[in-house]
């Protein structure tokens, strides 16, 4: 780590519990979309940079405007270029093109795809840690994908009830930072993928 990213750490500590803490705050949502976009500085860094672009596209739609099913949309290429980045290879582009045919259908539709996109993702993190377990890199990556998930559990919950943003964004947040920070020191998966046993 470099001088920008322990800057980077330090603003996003205070930004944190500032959201956290604060979020009654009446732009609270613009807080909340600065610390996305602080994360994308170590993401352009350590190689999943489309990733974190697209995730700030995706949270732009979710917090700022009516256009809920974009802002899904956007999250499910947020998975593709993991899913590519981890098989060190580049994302074909009728994937993105085919994604936009969902958008026809209802967002629980397009949530199921988000969900079975961050499957195959945390799928295959999970191979990659089962092939080199030494490296701390992993745990922190799949710590990144847990709170990940936990966040998508509570905003598909809060899809059906009342939402709870301060819970949602306490995981949210630094899942966006651990991904961003720990996805360069994944090694490329084994092919054929199976599992390391």
């Amino acid at each position: 780590m470099n001088k920008i990213d322990y800057c980077v750490l330090i603003i996003f500590i205070f930004l944190y519990i500032f959201m956290t803490f604060c979020a009654q705050c009446p732009h609270i949502d613009i807080i909340r979309f600065l610390v996305i976009c602080l994360c994308l500085l170590p993401a352009l860094r350590y190689g999943v940079g489309m990733a974190a672009f697209c995730t700030i596209i995706s949270d732009g739609f979710l917090l700022f405007t009516p256009y809920l099913k974009i802002g899904v949309y956007f999250f499910c290429l947020v998975q593709l270029f993991y899913i590519f980045f981890l098989l060190h290879k580049k994302p074909p582009y009728f994937l993105f093109f085919f994604l936009l045919f969902f958008l026809i259908f209802p967002l629980p539709v397009l949530g199921v795809v988000y969900a079975l996109l961050f499957f195959i993702h945390g799928i295959i993190a999970y191979f990659l840690w089962k092939q080199k377990k030494a490296k701390p890199y992993f745990g922190l990556y799949l710590l990144g994908l847990f709170l990940f998930i936990c966040c998508d559990i509570l905003v598909a919950i809060g899809h059906f009830s009342d939402p709870q943003p301060i819970l949602i964004w306490i995981f949210y947040a630094p899942s966006q930072l651990l991904l961003a920070f720990t996805a360069k020191e994944l090694p490329p998966v084994p092919i054929p993928l199976v599992p390391y046993l």
